[in-house]
């Protein structure tokens, strides 16, 4: 694989790939010529994206946190709320509600 991006300090020069990581962008590990191994984006390079493994194409944003994993998140609290595993007026830190000892 040969590096492309204009500024890569090894850019013309052909590294072996290690592995490739998964992502809108995925990297590539690569070793340098001194050995070393670094990542580098696919698109920094002239590897050639295996079929199906493109990156779906929108013009939005991917979002920051799924939806459905945060349903199932508000599920399961639920859950343990109703099970008396965790009050509502326990905010989950290990302390409990403070007692009034007197500090004015």
């Amino acid at each position: 694989m040969t590096i492309t991006h204009p500024f890569h300090p090894l850019r013309g020069q052909q590294v072996e790939v290690i592995r490739v990581r998964r992502g809108t962008d995925p990297d590539i590990v690569v070793r340098h010529p001194d050995g070393s191994h670094a990542a580098v984006a696919m698109s920094w390079t002239d590897y050639a994206v295996p079929t199906g493994m493109e990156p779906p194409s929108t013009s939005t944003p991917p979002h920051l946190l799924d939806f459905t994993g945060l349903r199932q998140a508000v599920q399961l609290i639920a859950r343990i709320r109703q099970d008396g595993r965790y009050s509502a007026a326990d905010d989950g830190d290990g302390f409990g509600t403070p007692a009034d000892d007197g500090y004015d």
